[in-house]
């Protein structure tokens, strides 16, 4: 969807020489929402420019994951516009990736084959814990769900899933290095909250834990996500100061309120600065932040 002519006969051409069928386009942001309205259509993909008419490509984006059959639909921005405020807001909104032109064909289909992979897989994941909560009327259906498996809050505001997660911190470290840094937080003794808990049980504490970490960090612009093994990743503004004194108090504030029955603490890893000059390199920080939490034998405050 993009207002540009040219740009929408080149993507046509080009997605249909990867085997994409059945393209449609939009050259204004309120048209391409009444065609998402449609119920007779719901598309696999979405490409969408920042710059449209009516709408724009960001609040198409955040209205798109409000229609029901667009959860976890992948949506790619497509544009020229490489400030880090529309990095931020396409990310907030629930884009998937941020591609910007110009980009090379042999990017565009690995992020698309990418994309479908996340929604897949993600969509697998949710069946996993419905089908927990049926365990005592079925006792047939079992949970696969492993503690390794990062998982995917859609109702907490600032949480996204880890592959975006991933594709935001590539862009900023790549695009904007040293304006944010990243930090990992474990919750510990994780392995044995996960052995005593159900599928369902688990991301409900872990919903817990991540809630509180992104309220104890409210008066900052942040954005997280949850690796896997009780580890949560916070992406913070570099002048933002973070430590674990400076947040044992919010957290305790949090535990006190929680309606968790866990008991929980955190492990506090050390910063990270967000500096690479390739995807690789991007990838590579977040492994170092999370080996930087592992690392953290002191405990920030009870929880629960």
């Amino acid at each position: 969807m993009d207002d540009d002519p040219s740009i929408l006969e080149l993507l046509e051409s080009v997605l249909a020489a990867f085997g994409y069928e059945d393209i449609v386009t939009a050259r204004s942001g309120q048209e391409a929402l009444d065609i998402l309205n449609d119920p007779k259509e719901v598309f696999d993909c979405l490409l969408l420019d920042v710059q449209m008419p009516q709408m724009n490509g960001i609040a198409l984006c955040e209205e798109a994951r409000k229609l029901p059959g667009y959860t976890f639909t992948p949506i790619i921005m497509v544009t020229a516009m490489v400030q880090k405020q529309y990095i931020d807001e396409a990310f907030e909104a629930g884009a998937t990736d941020y591609v910007t032109k110009p980009f090379e064909f042999s990017d565009l289909k690995q992020r698309l084959g990418d994309a479908y992979r996340m929604a897949a897989e993600r969509r697998a994941a949710i069946e996993v814990f419905e089908a927990d909560g049926y365990t005592w009327q079925e006792p047939e259906v079992s949970s696969e769900m492993r503690l390794s498996d990062p998982l995917f809050f859609s109702d907490l505001p600032g949480c996204m899933g880890l592959s975006e997660f991933e594709n935001y911190v590539i862009q900023l470290s790549t695009m904007h290095s040293m304006v944010s840094k990243i930090v990992a937080i474990k919750v510990a003794e994780v392995e044995r909250i996960f052995q005593s808990s159900s599928a369902a049980e688990f991301r409900k504490t872990m919903g817990a834990a991540g809630a509180a970490l992104l309220m104890a960090t409210k008066n900052e612009r942040n954005f997280a996500t949850y690796w896997g093994n009780g580890v949560f990743l916070l992406l913070l503004d570099s002048e933002m100061e973070l430590s674990p004194g400076q947040l044992r108090a919010p957290l305790s504030e949090v535990a006190d309120s929680s309606s968790t029955d866990t008991t929980m603490a955190f492990q506090v890893g050390k910063e990270v600065a967000l500096k690479a000059s390739s995807k690789m390199e991007a990838l590579f920080l977040i492994d170092k932040a999370v080996e930087m939490a592992e690392m953290i034998e002191d405990q920030v405050a009870q929880f629960g």
